[in-house]
């Protein structure tokens, strides 16, 4: 009765004195634009239905002290995304059964940990997001400037007076150092696109109350939508559900705008990135 009881109470501890028991980590596995319930079946992180009457969320987190944190695996047609320490996830369908936004939380670095960690741990996963095939996304709006030229413009969150969000401080490739790093707003977020997927990686930052120019709390989120999920934002929201015949003059309003910015940058002596071209619409071909 004794050995019965254990096992009752302590096989999911500890087996009973038994060492080798291992914990397996929980994964998730998904592909954009696939039906949710492949998702459901390939994956083994524990995730929890909330549905209204157009939209599906898949939700599960961890606590970010935990060892045991999720594998993510996103496939796409080449070199699958791996990472390894997801500590939460968010999946979404919106009327109807396919994924089409997904938002995964990092398990990133200690809170009050050195900034240089940070950093450390931002370019390794850059590195990897560059190693599998995503690349820098400019908005069509706004000049394709490359991080080298950064420091030429005072302002990181401005080009020509105009807010920006792809702007020359948010290309991947510019190597930050920690002075720059911290110049930057709290909140940061850079752009990729990978066949017909768009990514954007969020950074935000907390300074330590105890030495802020030493130590920080980050939060790393990476968000990947459709292609139609993404460009759905680029009309008024009351007519998203007409975004393939909107887009087009949208597209070319924002050209116009990229071509009169680059002319004028170019007469200041801002190098433009003239092989930077805009990723395909398939839903417009």
């Amino acid at each position: 009765m004794r050995n019965f009881v254990c096992v009752l109470i302590f096989a999911a501890i500890s087996g009973c004195g038994d060492n080798d028991v291992k914990t397996t980590l929980p994964t998730l596995n998904f592909k954009m634009n696939e039906p949710v319930q492949q998702v459901l079946s390939a994956s083994t992180a524990p995730l929890t239905e909330d549905c209204s009457t157009n939209l599906c969320m898949y939700q599960f987190d961890i606590p970010a002290s935990s060892p045991n944190k999720a594998k993510a695996t996103i496939a796409s047609a080449s070199a699958p995304l791996m990472l390894d320490d997801v500590i939460a996830a968010t999946l979404s369908t919106y009327k109807s059964n396919q994924l089409n936004h997904a938002y995964i939380t990092l398990g990133g670095v200690p809170s009050d940990g050195r900034h240089e960690l940070a950093i450390e741990y931002f370019y390794k996963l850059i590195e990897n997001l560059h190693s599998n095939g995503w690349k820098r996304y400019i908005m069509p709006d706004e000049a394709r400037i490359p991080g080298s030229q950064a420091k030429k413009l005072v302002d990181p969150g401005t080009i020509l007076g105009m807010p920006v969000s792809t702007g020359p401080w948010k290309d991947p490739a510019l190597i930050l150092g920690k002075a720059e790093w911290l110049s930057l707003p709290m909140l940061n977020s850079w752009y990729f696109n990978k066949d017909d997927v768009y990514l954007l990686v969020r950074v935000q930052r907390e300074h330590s109350s105890k030495d802020g120019e030493s130590f920080g709390s980050y939060l790393f989120t990476l968000t990947f939508r459709t292609e139609s999920e993404f460009y759905k934002g680029f009309v008024e929201d009351e007519e998203r559900d007409n975004w393939k015949a909107l887009l087009p003059a949208e597209l070319k309003r924002m050209a116009q705008e990229r071509a009169q910015t680059e002319a004028r940058l170019k007469q200041m002596g801002i190098a433009i990135d003239e092989n930077y071209q805009d990723p395909p619409i398939k839903a417009l071909e």
